[in-house]
Parts: structure tokens; sequence; C-alpha cells
């Protein structure tokens, strides 16, 4: 007796410590002619179809998209295949650098396991474009970077001035024609020569002035039923102020068979799915709770000012080590803009980069 209840809680730890996510999972018909079709093993796809796509190995993601590209031809439906798989990852801030190929920040210029909005909207995006890890890491830095060359002053820093305009193959605009002269409009000013001053370069970029538009809450829900799975959103934010509006957040839409309109995204703690207006309805409630932190930050941030003035006087005019810092204050969330995933963008692609799109540039050589 004994013997068999450590056995039965024996399985049961295992099981435990085994999510669903791990199991392997038989093919259906179709299934099993991709994987054949990909020259894949079939025991190999099952585990795989089981597994979440943030647990993946770099080998076994090479896998899997040889796999995908045969089984499915359309690129939406790849992009909201590998979206879901990856509901769930964890969600971790500035994840990704140029190292090892420079050393301003020395993040990896990949990372599978976690994301942030952005890294989750670009890694989707470059796995469903592509039908292995080669093709899938140079699409990624594509993606990543100006024209492709991998270099901190190239990267797209900016949503609002520079992926959303340097992707311009992959995506296009439709804000304006989803509201027309409902679109709010706004401008704001780039200044990446202070952006890149902490590490010594980039002070001769001069400041840009973009003017661009955004749909406002009232004004979301008339026009979601227009958006398509593979639309790629940017939310925008700000703090209150005339000309302060920035993109805050992105991630993708999935249209579902009933016609619900989902948001798919990377926010802390994890990926998630949910509706586009519970996101918008919770982002609104959120405003209005810090509209009132923020004023008694402003109070706050008042007296920390006064009492640090007085310490730097008494201190000769010089930063006194018992002065308090100022309290944070949070962003409010003013709207989105939507962006059409192109219908042929390998196609447009190739217009720029030429046959063998993408290219990639590393200190002036062409990678392709």
């Amino acid at each position: 007796m004994k013997i068999r209840i450590f056995a039965i809680l024996f399985t049961a730890l295992i099981f435990a410590g085994c999510s669903a996510g791990d199991i392997s999972v038989p093919l259906n018909e179709k299934e099993a002619a991709a994987a054949k079709a990909a020259g894949a093993d079939i025991s190999s796809i099952e585990i795989l179809k089981g597994k979440d796509l943030y647990k993946f190995s770099p080998e076994e993601v090479d896998q899997y998209l040889k796999f995908l590209q045969a089984y499915e031809p359309d690129l939406r439906n790849r992009i909201i295949h590998l979206a879901k798989k990856n509901l769930g990852q964890p969600y971790q801030i500035y994840l990704l650098g140029e190292y090892p190929f420079e050393i301003y920040d020395d993040q990896p210029l990949y990372c599978i396991d976690k994301s942030d909005c952005v890294v989750f909207s670009e890694h989707i995006y470059a796995m469903a474009l592509s039908g292995n890890w080669k093709q899938f890491f140079t699409m990624l830095q594509r993606i990543r970077y100006k024209d492709g060359i991998i270099s901190y002053m190239t990267r797209n820093h900016y949503t609002e001035a520079d992926w959303d305009i340097n992707n311009s193959w992959l995506i296009t605009e439709i804000t304006n024609d989803l509201v027309k002269d409902k679109a709010v409009k706004t401008t704001t000013k780039i200044n990446r020569a202070a952006f890149f001053k902490k590490y010594g370069i980039g002070q001769s970029v001069p400041v840009e002035t973009i003017n661009w538009t955004y749909i406002a809450p009232q004004d979301v829900a008339g026009v979601i039923g227009q958006l398509q799975s593979g639309d790629f959103v940017n939310v925008v934010r700000g703090f209150g102020g005339e000309g302060d509006a920035y993109v805050g957040h992105v991630g993708l839409i999935s249209k579902e068979p009933d016609g619900t309109i989902n948001f798919i995204h990377s926010t802390e703690p994890q990926v998630k799915e949910q509706t586009l207006l519970s996101y918008m309805n919770y982002s609104l409630e959120l405003t209005a709770k810090r509209k009132i932190q923020n004023q008694e930050a402003d109070q706050k941030n008042q007296e920390i000012m006064k009492y640090n003035k007085e310490l730097r006087e008494k201190n000769g005019g010089v930063k006194h080590p018992d002065e308090k810092p100022l309290i944070r204050k949070e962003p409010y969330f003013y709207g989105f803009r939507f962006f059409r995933l192109n219908d042929n963008p390998m196609e447009n692609l190739k217009k720029t980069d030429g046959p063998n799109a993408p290219r990639i540039t590393i200190y002036g050589n062409n990678l392709y």
C-alpha cells in the first residue's frame, strides 16, 4: 500500500511540474503532411505543438518555422498563431541591445524567453515572415533597425518617429482612413542628440519635428470592426500638456471568428490577450486615478524642491547628499494609432533591399 501511494504521489508531482504547454500533442492530418513537406520529424513537431513558444530553443524555433511555413500559407494567420502560442511569456522591459557588435547597450540582439511590448511585436512579425532561424534573425534586425543597419544610433528607438516610418514596407497607417477629420492632430519634437548624449554620440543629429494623428477614445468603438488580424497598434500616452503625446505601448490585433477584436501584447507580468475595448476601458480608469495621483505628486514635488533648495543653499550652492528625489508622475491614455499589415511586405522589401531581402549591415558590411 505504501509503495502504491508513493507511486501515485510521485506521478502527481511529475505532472504538477509540467505545464500543459510541455505535453506532446498528436498532429492532425494537415499538420502531419506539413511536417513531412518541411522534412521535420513528426514526434518533434508533436512536442513543439504542445510547447509554449517562449520555451523554445533556437534549434526548435528553426524547426517549427519550417513546419509553420508549410502548414499555414497565410501571413496573418501565421502572425496570430505565433502570437497566441506566446501567451504567458514573462515581461521584462529593456531587453535588447547590439551586443556583441556594439557595446553602448550590452544587451543581446534577440530574446526568446522574455519580452516587452516592442520585442514581442518584432519577434512575432519576424518569425511569421521567416521559414527558418537564419531568416528570422536577419528579418528581426531588419525590423529593429533603420535600413537594417545594426547600430545603437540607427535602432528604431522612437515608435512614432522611427519604428512606424522605417517599417513602412511592413505596415501602412490607417488612422486617418478610419476616422477622417475626427483624428486628433499633434506635433512632437524628437531630440535624438539628447537621447544619445549619455554615450557621447550623435550630438550632430538635429531635432526633428513630426506631425501625426491618433484616435481619441470616444471614436474607437466605431472603427475597431475594420481592423484585421496582424494589424499593428500604437497606444498613445502623455501627461496632459500640449505637444507631449508619444507612443508608449504597442501590440497586435487578432480578429476572432465571431468578429471580436482582440489585443495581444506584452505587458507586466506577461504576454496576454484581451479585447481592445477592455484594454481601452482599463486605460481610461487608470488615467482617472493617475490624474489625482499626479496632482498630489505636483504638490509634494513643490515641497521637495523647496526642501532641496534650502539644503543646497546651506551647502554653498553644491548638491547636498540629503536631497530628496522628485516623485515620478505617470502618463495618461490618449488613444490609439492603427497600422494595416501590408498584403505583400516581402515584395515591398525587395524593392529597397534587392532580391535577397532582407538586407542587414554591420559596420558597413552588407549581410544577406
